[in-house]
């Protein structure tokens, strides 16, 4: 049942205050909230709690427990409203004023944990489950052993205190045999264990561990260990950093990144990443990887993780390999993908330098797996980028991860574990997404803090140069790209000449194989020189323009057509394919001059192995014709469309994983308000109006 002073400090709030409490407290917005009463049991919920509480300062925290475990504060509730942090915990409704009274709300003990302030449960909780276990009843004289005083502990044996120190932090540790029968003649310093058992200072929970209570734990602190708790926020000096190092480092990465994220991409489209039997990715196929991209394993296994939270790259469950989206992310703008990217990152539970941490179960997290993923990664990642925000405004220049991240335990301390398992390899992807630039917050992440996201990508838009459309033709048959090449050139020239490494200068050969694939594409001669004309930074060399003529000319002799499979052409060439050794095997039909049709199965007959697809048979008889001396046209399955070299912007087709907690939009928190604040609703349980409009 609800507290009537909680349904009266909720209904004494004006229109201003529940549209605070509301955008504090997102998870309250429900559709069918239309009372009070109702809003309070949103407010109450299990999940509802954890999540505020979750974003609670240090001194706010400890606030909490203090009252939880020692009482609700002393005081009239006026004056406690009047500054931190029970301000802040009325406004949340961790706390409610009943009269001129602060109480905590029903279900937040239960909320707080088990073990509040790392505090054991108390002595009655903990000598009744001991007496079960051990079978004696409720009259065990260990269990019904006074608490110490803080001044009894310094008079007992030094390894008692020393035994002691160990539960100083948490209140269970691990003891075999934990239900022994309490010897109270042991010798303290010889077996300390057993003297804190026998005096039920130590109170088994189970066969494997004791437990510390809660009243010796704050007498081993002191009696009150918040009152030593620092009310400040540790704000280290910064060290200066001028902006245009802190931009152009981040620049730099911000290009890096979706530079190997294309030729990630890439790599995949050709080549596959195969996965192991037992899931994640094998040695062999990462250090293949690792040469293709030219990359170090933490920078590779990062760019993996980054790519498969942004869903740029996905496991095909008819191969278990892993492909790239067919979403054209290159073709958009890099301050979208960018964007995209960042915002996936801040939605995702992947965390892609998770890999190689330990795990429970003593092995480590693979690369690509479901190890990587963390529930709690979104709300690490706000706390990180929040905490490096109130550095830059505090201490203005350099941070190191250690200062970001103490400021962040003490601004969300119930995420300090999460902090210090994610928290370093989350800042080492801060700082390859640009949002940090040489340990500074750059403008991109301040503006990603404040949850500015489009702001962050204008600025990241500031920094990229524009696109360019030209490459550099050299005698040798190549052409170098220095800088981002615009999407539609780069396309046409992938399509043109066969890529050399990755790198900030993209570099292409032409050969015979590269373009009579773009002749297959759609291509001719004419076009190609077009092209090279007016994309080439000079004149185009001579020895390119003679290649692209040859393959012009010897282009298309035998054409191969999908069908059984039809290849037609010069009739003696197709009658020395017919007599090939190559196609043995294969029955061979001539319906007419200049049309020779070969079966996509071999006889019975035959010793041979068979192909096992379509796609095999073709491989055969392309590498057939070529045994000849002349290169096959080959005609795709369905038209394709001509090359494309327009400068539309492509819509970019990939989501943002969705948040794990929905956040209302402005027009549910707008409608839940008019509904709370309509007259029917606003009384107290006796009746009487709370406020006028």
């Amino acid at each position: 049942m609800l507290p009537d002073g909680l349904l009266r400090d909720l209904a004494a709030r004006s229109p201003e205050e529940l549209a605070a409490l509301l955008a504090a407290r997102p998870d309250a917005v429900r559709p069918g909230t239309t009372t009070t009463a109702e809003l309070a049991e949103a407010l109450l919920s299990r999940a509802g709690l954890r999540r505020a509480l979750d974003e609670l300062s240090r001194p706010e925290l400890d606030a909490l427990e203090r009252a939880v475990v020692l009482g609700p504060p002393d005081g009239p509730a006026g004056r406690l409203l009047t500054g931190p942090p029970w301000d802040r915990l009325h406004r949340l409704v961790l706390v409610h004023r009943d009269g001129d009274v602060l109480r905590l709300v029903p279900g937040l003990t239960e909320a707080l944990g088990r073990y509040p302030a790392g505090l054991g449960r108390p002595r009655p909780v903990l000598a009744a489950l001991a007496a079960g276990l051990r079978g004696t009843g409720p009259t065990d004289p260990g269990g019904a052993a006074a608490p110490p005083a803080p001044e009894d502990l310094a008079q007992w044996p030094p390894a008692v205190r020393e035994v002691l120190e160990r539960f100083r932090s948490r209140p269970v540790g691990h003891l075999p045999d934990a239900l022994r029968r309490p010897d109270p003649e042991a010798d303290p310093a010889a077996r300390p264990v057993d003297w804190l058992l026998a005096r039920g200072v130590l109170l088994p929970v189970d066969s494997r561990h004791v437990e510390l209570p809660r009243e010796t734990g704050l007498a081993l602190r002191g009696g009150d260990p918040w009152a030593r708790a620092p009310q400040e926020a540790p704000v280290p000096p910064a060290t200066r950093v001028p902006d245009r190092l802190r931009d152009n480092a981040a620049a730099a990465a911000v290009e890096q990144l979706l530079r190997r994220l294309a030729a990630l991409r890439a790599e995949l489209r050709a080549r596959p990443l195969s996965t192991l039997r037992a899931g994640g990715v094998g040695v062999r196929e990462l250090r293949r990887l690792r040469a293709a991209l030219a990359l170090e394993h933490p920078e590779l296994v990062r760019l993996l993780g980054l790519a498969e939270l942004a869903g740029l790259v996905l496991l095909d469950p008819d191969t278990s390999a892993w492909r790239p989206a067919p979403a054209p992310f290159e073709d958009a703008d890099r301050a979208g993908q960018w964007l995209h990217v960042v915002r996936s990152w801040l939605a995702s539970d992947v965390v892609p330098s998770a890999v190689g941490l330990p795990l429970a179960d003593g092995s480590v997290v693979g690369v690509l797996t479901r190890g990587a993923h963390a529930p709690e990664a979104p709300p690490v990642r706000g706390a990180l980028l929040r905490a490096h925000a109130a550095l830059a405004e505090r201490a203005p220049g350099g941070h190191g991860p250690e200062d970001v991240l103490a400021l962040a335990r003490w601004q969300r301390p119930r995420l300090a574990r999460s902090l210090d398992r994610w928290g370093p390899g989350m800042l080492a992807e801060a700082a390859e997404l640009g949002l940090v630039g040489a340990d500074a917050l750059t403008p991109p992440g301040r503006e990603l803090a404040a949850g500015r996201a489009e702001e962050a990508a204008r600025a990241v838009a500031g920094w990229l140069p524009a696109p360019s459309r030209t490459v550099l033709l050299q005698g040798d048959l190549t052409a170098t790209a220095t800088g981002y090449l615009d999407p539609a050139v780069a396309r046409a020239l992938g399509e043109l000449a066969d890529e050399e490494g990755h790198g900030p200068a993209a570099r292409h050969r032409f050969t015979e194989r590269s373009l009579h694939r773009a002749l297959d594409a759609g291509w001719d001669p004419a076009s190609i020189l077009a092209w090279l004309a007016e994309h080439s930074r000079a004149p185009v060399p001579q020895a390119l323009a003679y290649l692209v003529e040859e393959a012009g000319r010897d282009h298309g002799r035998i054409r191969i057509t999908r069908a059984d499979w039809v290849l037609t052409g010069e009739e003696d060439l197709l009658e020395a394919l017919a007599r090939s050794p190559r196609l043995a095997g294969r029955p061979v039909r001539r319906p007419a001059p200049g049309v020779l049709v070969v079966a996509g199965d071999r006889e019975p007959t035959s010793r041979r192995r068979e192909a096992g697809t379509r796609d095999a048979v073709l491989d055969e008889l392309v590498a057939a014709v070529r045994a000849s001396g002349t290169e096959p046209a080959v005609d795709p399955g369905r038209p394709q469309p001509p090359p494309r070299t327009g400068d539309a912007d492509p819509v970019l087709l990939l989501e943002v994983p969705a948040p794990r907690h929905r956040t209302p939009s402005p027009e549910e928190v707008e409608d839940l308000l008019v509904r709370l604040t309509g007259p029917s609703d606003r009384t107290d349980p006796g009746g009487d109006r709370a406020w006028d409009h």
